[in-house]
């Protein structure tokens, strides 16, 4: 096996933010379970070229030809992997997502248009438009039977009447952090029928596409389904949550429509600068010799997944398997857990660092998010703690 299991100590010792940043009231440590890192290090692929890089000195600002390496790079892993098909020149490096959402809100969003954020959401996307003076429209997503069996879906209905309500743009995450969704080609084209009776963009947050867990349910990306797709979509992907590099930031925004991308490159140099060269090189590596690795990866979360999903099965706890991504969403609604909320009754009681319901979403102070990218020892001991609390 390539991935490397890492001790709680040599975690806490070489100061991962994941097992480091949430310490109890007391001050004690916890199980890191929060944050969107993996405890695995990364493929030995991805090590060797981020050494080889500093071995040669590439530790100035980006060559010239950084941008079309990781561009061909992105290009045909997409094709491989996914079966779309991105010419390079319609990709551009950018620093990290986020960045890559800012300034799509900053340069493409008309002034003061609300943001559309369907939740439960990754936390900046409900604090990242109030930046530049766009207010937040959460449209809390479909659950239960409401949601056709799929244990999570898209208010459709919602998020037309935010578009009514003239949003300008639709946060789109694909696969679904945090609830784990993948989304079906189905789901996709209903809400592209919605977004295209408006004057309204996507920013499709693919980030953890190459984390699909379910290997029967293909990913698609919104903007690969057309033209019409693309023409309204940013999509912003990258190596760093698949490969475990998120500290070297680095991504790619990818714009098949030529007149949006011609709007992208008026700012695209401001956007580009910050990208790290080293994580740059990594996500080349990744994207190009990295597969390997990462099935061993998913292995290991799929297990995890697989021993959460048995332990909660007959406990008042919420869990839906997820389809994709590490990171799970646990709901406690029929549960007394006193007057904390859940992440901090598990903080304090049970000692293990997980994120806030509410900060995901106004509707979901009951519930908690888990990273599950962790040894086996690790998950063990998150499900005995937390069944421990019932």
């Amino acid at each position: 096996m390539s991935v490397r299991l890492f001790s709680d100590s040599h975690l806490y010792r070489t100061g991962s933010l994941k097992w480091t940043g949430i310490t109890t009231a007391a001050g004690e440590p916890t199980i890191g379970a929060w944050v969107a890192e993996m405890d695995f290090g990364t493929a030995p692929e991805v090590a060797d070229a981020m050494k080889g890089a500093i071995d040669d000195g590439l530790l100035g600002y980006q060559p010239t030809w950084l941008e079309p390496r990781i561009a061909g790079a992105t290009a045909e892993f997409q094709k491989r992997r996914f079966g779309w098909d991105v010419d390079a020149s319609q990709v551009r490096l950018v620093a990290s997502v986020l960045p890559a959402l800012e300034a799509t809100i900053a340069h493409l969003v008309r002034p003061g248009a609300p943001i559309i954020v369907p939740t439960p959401a990754y936390m900046p996307f409900l604090t990242i438009p109030g930046k530049f003076d766009h207010p937040v429209i959460e449209v809390p997503s479909l659950r239960g039977t409401r949601a056709l069996g799929r244990g999570w879906a898209l208010d459709l209905e919602g998020i037309r009447a935010g578009l009514e309500a003239g949003a300008g743009l639709v946060i789109l995450c694909n696969p679904w952090n945090p609830v784990g969704r993948v989304l079906r080609e189905d789901e996709l084209r209903a809400l592209h029928d919605v977004v295209s009776d408006y004057d309204a963009l996507v920013f499709s947050d693919e980030i953890h596409s190459s984390l699909v867990l379910d290997e029967s349910i293909p990913f698609v990306s919104y903007a690969s389904l057309g033209a019409s797709f693309a023409a309204h979509t940013v999509t912003a992907t990258a190596a760093s949550k698949g490969w475990n590099i998120a500290g070297l930031p680095s991504a790619q925004v990818i714009l098949p429509d030529e007149a949006l991308r011609e709007r992208w490159d008026v700012f695209a140099a401001d956007v580009r600068h910050d990208a790290n060269v080293i994580g740059t090189l990594g996500a080349i590596a990744a994207y190009e010799r990295g597969d390997a690795w990462q099935r061993e990866v998913k292995d290991l979360i799929r297990s995890n997944v697989d021993l959460v999903e048995r332990a909660l099965a007959d406990t008042p706890i919420d869990f839906v398997r997820p389809e994709g991504t590490y990171l799970t969403w646990w709901g406690f609604d029929s549960i007394d857990l006193g007057p904390l909320s859940p992440a901090a009754t598990l903080r304090e009681r049970a000692r293990i660092a997980a994120n806030e319901g509410r900060t995901l979403g106004a509707d979901y102070a009951s519930w908690a998010r888990i990273n599950l990218a962790c040894s086996p020892d690790v998950a063990s001991r998150i499900v005995e703690r937390v069944l421990g609390l019932l």
